[in-house]
Protein backbone atom coordinates (compact mmCIF):
# COMPACT_ATOMS: atom_id res chain seq x y z
CA UNK A 1 0.00 0.00 0.00
CA UNK A 2 2.74 2.51 0.91
CA UNK A 3 4.74 4.08 -1.92
CA UNK A 4 8.22 2.64 -1.98
CA UNK A 5 9.99 5.80 -0.81
CA UNK A 6 11.87 6.43 2.44
CA UNK A 7 10.44 8.52 5.26
CA UNK A 8 11.20 9.32 8.89
CA UNK A 9 8.93 9.09 11.93
CA UNK A 10 9.37 10.68 15.36
CA UNK A 11 7.16 9.92 18.32
CA UNK A 12 6.29 12.97 20.43
CA UNK A 13 8.33 13.95 23.48
CA UNK A 14 7.43 12.89 27.00
CA UNK A 15 4.27 14.01 28.81
CA UNK A 16 3.30 13.76 32.47
CA UNK A 17 0.82 11.07 31.47
CA UNK A 18 3.65 9.03 29.89
CA UNK A 19 5.51 9.18 33.18
CA UNK A 20 2.43 8.22 35.20
CA UNK A 21 1.49 5.42 32.79
CA UNK A 22 -1.89 6.87 31.80
CA UNK A 23 -3.66 5.98 28.56
CA UNK A 24 -3.53 9.19 26.46
CA UNK A 25 -5.22 8.49 23.15
CA UNK A 26 -6.97 11.60 21.81
CA UNK A 27 -6.77 13.40 25.15
CA UNK A 28 -4.68 16.47 24.35
CA UNK A 29 -1.87 16.34 26.92
CA UNK A 30 1.06 18.81 26.60
CA UNK A 31 4.75 17.97 26.67
CA UNK A 32 6.43 18.24 30.04
CA UNK A 33 9.87 19.88 30.52
CA UNK A 34 11.63 16.61 29.70
CA UNK A 35 9.53 16.23 26.54
CA UNK A 36 10.53 19.71 25.38
CA UNK A 37 14.21 18.85 25.98
CA UNK A 38 13.73 15.57 24.08
CA UNK A 39 12.20 17.44 21.13
CA UNK A 40 15.18 19.80 20.99
CA UNK A 41 17.56 16.83 21.16
CA UNK A 42 15.67 15.12 18.31
CA UNK A 43 15.91 18.29 16.24
CA UNK A 44 19.69 18.29 16.67
CA UNK A 45 19.92 14.57 15.92
CA UNK A 46 17.97 15.04 12.70
CA UNK A 47 20.41 17.56 11.20
CA UNK A 48 21.91 16.19 8.02
CA UNK A 49 19.19 13.57 7.41
CA UNK A 50 17.70 15.44 4.47
CA UNK A 51 14.03 15.63 5.26
CA UNK A 52 12.28 18.48 3.46
CA UNK A 53 8.70 18.28 4.79
CA UNK A 54 7.20 17.86 8.26
CA UNK A 55 3.70 16.57 8.90
CA UNK A 56 2.39 16.06 12.43
CA UNK A 57 -0.60 15.02 14.45
CA UNK A 58 -2.50 18.11 15.64
CA UNK A 59 -2.48 16.86 19.26
CA UNK A 60 -0.30 19.24 21.30
CA UNK A 61 2.34 16.71 22.35
CA UNK A 62 3.09 15.82 18.72
CA UNK A 63 2.48 19.26 17.23
CA UNK A 64 4.84 21.01 19.69
CA UNK A 65 7.50 18.34 19.15
CA UNK A 66 7.15 18.96 15.40
CA UNK A 67 7.20 22.76 15.85
CA UNK A 68 10.52 22.52 17.71
CA UNK A 69 11.98 20.36 14.94
CA UNK A 70 10.53 22.56 12.18
CA UNK A 71 11.95 25.72 13.79
CA UNK A 72 15.40 24.14 14.11
CA UNK A 73 15.36 23.15 10.42
CA UNK A 74 13.57 26.23 9.08
CA UNK A 75 10.82 24.11 7.53
CA UNK A 76 7.06 24.62 7.39
CA UNK A 77 4.82 22.32 9.40
CA UNK A 78 1.56 20.75 8.28
CA UNK A 79 -0.86 18.80 10.46
CA UNK A 80 -3.16 15.91 9.68
CA UNK A 81 -5.93 14.46 11.85
CA UNK A 82 -5.18 11.00 10.43
CA UNK A 83 -1.87 11.10 12.34
CA UNK A 84 -3.63 11.33 15.71
CA UNK A 85 -3.06 8.67 18.32
CA UNK A 86 -5.36 5.70 18.55
CA UNK A 87 -8.39 6.58 20.61
CA UNK A 88 -8.65 4.46 23.74
CA UNK A 89 -12.24 5.50 24.39
CA UNK A 90 -13.57 5.52 27.94
CA UNK A 91 -10.26 4.29 29.43
CA UNK A 92 -8.34 7.40 28.36
CA UNK A 93 -6.78 8.95 31.46
CA UNK A 94 -6.76 5.62 33.30
CA UNK A 95 -3.50 4.23 34.67
CA UNK A 96 -2.19 1.23 32.76
CA UNK A 97 -1.55 -0.60 36.07
CA UNK A 98 -5.17 -0.02 37.16
CA UNK A 99 -6.45 -1.54 33.93
CA UNK A 100 -4.21 -4.58 34.32
CA UNK A 101 -5.27 -5.09 37.94
CA UNK A 102 -8.97 -4.61 37.10
CA UNK A 103 -8.78 -7.34 34.47
CA UNK A 104 -6.31 -9.54 36.41
CA UNK A 105 -3.79 -9.38 33.56
CA UNK A 106 0.02 -9.71 33.57
CA UNK A 107 2.27 -6.66 33.15
CA UNK A 108 2.99 -7.43 29.48
CA UNK A 109 -0.67 -7.83 28.47
CA UNK A 110 -1.83 -6.42 25.16
CA UNK A 111 -4.13 -3.38 24.96
CA UNK A 112 -6.59 -5.61 23.16
CA UNK A 113 -7.15 -7.65 26.34
CA UNK A 114 -9.09 -4.84 28.03
CA UNK A 115 -9.98 -2.01 25.67
CA UNK A 116 -13.64 -0.99 25.69
CA UNK A 117 -15.93 -1.08 22.67
CA UNK A 118 -15.51 2.68 22.16
CA UNK A 119 -11.75 2.31 21.55
CA UNK A 120 -10.44 2.33 17.97
CA UNK A 121 -9.96 -1.27 16.79
CA UNK A 122 -6.37 -2.32 16.08
CA UNK A 123 -7.14 -3.14 12.45
CA UNK A 124 -8.59 0.37 12.01
CA UNK A 125 -5.46 2.11 13.36
CA UNK A 126 -3.29 -0.11 11.15
CA UNK A 127 -5.29 0.92 8.09
CA UNK A 128 -5.46 4.59 9.13
CA UNK A 129 -1.70 4.74 9.72
CA UNK A 130 -0.99 3.41 6.24
CA UNK A 131 -3.55 5.73 4.65
CA UNK A 132 -2.05 8.79 6.35
CA UNK A 133 1.53 8.00 5.40
CA UNK A 134 0.53 6.99 1.87
CA UNK A 135 -1.43 10.19 1.31
CA UNK A 136 1.53 12.43 2.21
CA UNK A 137 4.15 10.35 0.39
CA UNK A 138 1.98 10.46 -2.74
CA UNK A 139 1.43 14.21 -2.33
CA UNK A 140 5.14 15.04 -1.84
CA UNK A 141 6.73 12.60 -4.26
CA UNK A 142 10.04 14.49 -4.49
CA UNK A 143 10.44 15.17 -0.76
CA UNK A 144 11.72 13.28 2.24
CA UNK A 145 8.85 13.56 4.70
CA UNK A 146 9.25 13.58 8.48
CA UNK A 147 6.13 12.51 10.35
CA UNK A 148 5.63 13.36 14.04
CA UNK A 149 3.04 11.28 15.81
CA UNK A 150 2.26 8.79 18.54
CA UNK A 151 3.27 5.43 19.98
CA UNK A 152 0.29 3.22 19.13
CA UNK A 153 0.12 4.80 15.66
CA UNK A 154 3.81 3.90 15.17
CA UNK A 155 3.32 0.31 16.43
CA UNK A 156 0.32 -0.17 14.14
CA UNK A 157 2.20 1.17 11.12
CA UNK A 158 5.30 -0.89 11.78
CA UNK A 159 3.29 -4.05 12.39
CA UNK A 160 1.34 -3.51 9.17
CA UNK A 161 4.62 -3.13 7.25
CA UNK A 162 6.69 -5.83 8.95
CA UNK A 163 4.42 -8.15 10.91
CA UNK A 164 6.29 -7.21 14.09
CA UNK A 165 5.58 -4.77 16.91
CA UNK A 166 8.06 -2.45 18.57
CA UNK A 167 7.57 0.39 21.01
CA UNK A 168 8.83 3.80 19.94
CA UNK A 169 10.80 5.86 22.43
CA UNK A 170 9.75 9.42 23.14
CA UNK A 171 11.22 11.84 20.57
CA UNK A 172 13.24 9.06 18.95
CA UNK A 173 13.64 9.35 15.17
CA UNK A 174 13.10 6.21 13.09
CA UNK A 175 13.96 6.01 9.41
CA UNK A 176 11.85 3.73 7.20
CA UNK A 177 13.47 2.54 3.97
CA UNK A 178 11.94 0.16 1.44
CA UNK A 179 14.10 -2.77 0.37
CA UNK A 180 13.48 -5.80 -1.83
CA UNK A 181 12.92 -7.83 1.35
CA UNK A 182 10.44 -5.33 2.82
CA UNK A 183 10.67 -2.24 4.98
CA UNK A 184 13.90 -1.66 6.93
CA UNK A 185 13.69 0.38 10.13
CA UNK A 186 16.71 2.23 11.49
CA UNK A 187 16.80 4.13 14.75
CA UNK A 188 18.70 7.40 14.29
Amino acid sequence: MLPQVPFTFVRHGQTDWNVAGRMQGHTDIPLNATGIEQAHAAAKLLHGHGFTRIVASPLARARVTAEIIADAHNLPLETDDLLKERTFGSVEGTLWTELLAKHNLPEKASFEAFLPADAEPWTDIQLRSQQAITRWLNHYTDDHVLFVGHGAFFRALYEALSGEQIFAGNATPYHFRPTEAGWQLTTL
